[in-house]
């Protein structure tokens, strides 16, 4: 059975396991209030109802509040899409009368890459917390972090060709 887990990870290195977000609203974490943390989706599949083997992660950022919350909003969601609707749905608009007028493609929001120290905590903390995941974590992330540096390049090179068409 496939399963995930939600961290928090701070600037300062500290790992936080979270709750689930429900509807999109993530039970306060006081001791990480005021700052900007990195959210690391582990997601893994289980044997013998214990963590076995990591399949995927992501990466979220964002700025928890005075109290330690944080809950998502319409615009946050529209920024995490962003990329999807504008790259991965150009074909699918071509035939559409509005879209019909040559407009260039939007430029592409960056992928959100763990810093060295970020990572470096988040591997303390797989090996203390999750032993099993330790030989497949690093191949895991660095490989999620340079599939998400390909896609980004991919979608500047779109929006530049779609801004010069002659090129």
């Amino acid at each position: 059975m496939i399963q995930s887990r939600y961290l928090f990870v701070s600037r300062e290195g500290k790992v936080v396991k979270i709750a689930r977000p429900k509807d999109h609203k993530y039970k306060s974490v006081p001791q990480l209030a005021g700052e900007d943390v990195l959210e690391v989706i582990l997601y893994y599949r289980n044997k013998d109802k214990k963590p076995h083997e990591l399949l995927m992660v992501g990466f979220d950022r964002f700025r928890l509040d005075s109290q330690g919350n944080y809950v998502q909003t319409e615009e946050d969601r529209k920024r995490a899409f962003h990329n999807f609707h504008s790259f991965g749905m150009a074909d699918l608009l071509e035939g559409i009368e509005d879209e019909k007028e040559d407009k260039p493609l939007p430029i592409p929001v960056a992928p959100i890459i763990p810093t060295t120290a970020e990572k470096r905590s988040l591997y303390d903390y797989i090996n203390e917390k999750l032993p099993n995941f330790s030989d497949d974590a690093p191949y895991v992330i660095e490989n999620k972090i340079k599939a998400a540096k390909e896609k980004y390049e991919e979608f500047k090179s779109m929006a530049r060709t779609s801004r010069n068409p002659s090129k």
